[in-house]
């Protein structure tokens, strides 16, 4: 098993190709896009299955073919050993905060399996996934609970077409 809880040390500048979310559409983002699962008073939501999981706490927690992480929970450290647990696959991939990589995009939509840890933020990863045939994904709706969301490749369209392209520099240790 490889441990991902490394720092890394690097300071490497980068230009990276991305999409860019415009502050006007954070809070539609930041509403549930699917079904969601309100955790019970001092628990977790229990027994849901998905295809992929975006978010260090859903993934520590459920069950999935795909888990995406980048050991930060609102904002704090985290790192679970269940996130990594029975997962033999392991990409990394640099993602700035608010935006969607090129790199994470297409490794994304071309992984069926495993683990992607995140250099930078996972949130908009859900947006590539919506565009695969066939799959759930779980995130996590800090403080509430869980959002199950089934692929629509319109939706993923719709909210690909909000996005704005950028070339960002970005400071990331690999």
């Amino acid at each position: 098993m490889v441990r991902v809880d490394m720092q890394l040390k690097s300071s490497k500048i980068m230009n990276i190709p991305a999409l860019l979310l415009p502050s006007e559409f954070r809070r539609f983002l930041a509403m549930p896009q699917g079904t969601l699962y309100i955790k019970p008073t001092y628990g977790d939501v229990k027994g849901l299955e998905a295809t992929v999981s975006v978010g260090d706490i859903v993934s520590s927690r459920h069950r999935t073919l795909v888990k995406v992480v980048d050991y930060k929970s609102k904002r704090s450290h985290y790192v679970s050993d269940n996130i990594v647990k029975g997962i033999s696959e392991y990409r990394v991939v640099i993602n700035p905060p608010g935006l969607l990589s090129l790199n994470a995009m297409t490794t994304s939509t071309s992984t069926l399996r495993g683990y992607i840890h995140v250099v930078g933020e996972e949130d908009l990863l859900v947006i590539p996934f919506l565009a695969k045939s066939n799959i759930s994904i779980l995130y996590g709706q800090p403080g509430t609970g869980v959002v199950k969301v089934d692929s629509d490749v319109n939706v993923a369209l719709k909210v690909l077409k909000i996005l704005k392209p950028t070339i960002v520099t970005y400071k990331c240790g690999v």
